[in-house]
């Protein structure tokens, strides 16, 4: 979807030595030219977490869908240090949240298993600004065996990301998951 745009993935690559206006170098001597750069680091985990038995071999902590480390359901874990967040982006980690949020009710006897036991779907979700009043629009679960990728550009986008600037600073950073909905009918309705 995003090649056909111009849009170009990358991963795996050398260490930067260099970004510039037109591109990035790298340090094994390639280089791409690129307009917009979004570079995300490698996901490390923290030394703390390494030789924990519940980590994998990259030291995160394994998890069940649920958000409850594996042979230790009385841990939850969510976030940049859980195996199964991928991307780590604070979208996925608030999925997690409100999971993890869900199996506390149901263990204090406040939730159904039912309503409790919807397991993790991430769903990639970010508008970036892009500068001159314009941003990007995404939301995919492709990554994650889904079908849905979307990827829009341009105003509409731009107003997007100014409304939840503004309502997040408006809710204290309390923004309610309405918003995540009505962001995906703007973007995909309005235009």
């Amino acid at each position: 979807m995003a090649d056909g745009m111009g849009i170009h993935y990358r991963n795996k690559m050398a260490d930067i030595k260099r970004l510039t206006k037109d591109g990035i170098e790298f340090a094994d001597g390639q280089s791409i030219e690129a307009e917009l750069k979004l570079v995300l680091p490698d996901w490390i985990a923290h030394d703390c977490l390494r030789d924990l038995p519940i980590a994998d071999s990259a030291g995160f902590i394994k998890t069940d869908l649920l958000m409850r480390a594996l042979g230790h359901p009385e841990i939850f874990v969510l976030g940049d240090c859980a195996a199964v967040t991928v991307p780590k982006i604070g979208g996925i980690g608030h999925q997690e949240a409100e999971i993890v949020g869900r199996q506390v009710a149901l263990d204090m006897g406040r939730m159904d298993a039912d309503e409790a036991n919807e397991p993790l779907q991430p769903v990639v979700f970010c508008i970036g600004d892009m500068g001159e009043g314009k941003a990007y629009y995404v939301r995919s679960n492709a990554w994650f065996g889904g079908k849905d990728e979307v990827l829009k550009m341009g105003r509409i986008p731009y107003q997007l990301k100014m409304s939840y600037r503004n309502l997040f600073f408006m809710t204290h950073s309390k923004v309610r998951g309405f918003g995540l909905s009505l962001a995906q009918f703007a973007a995909l309705k309005v235009f």
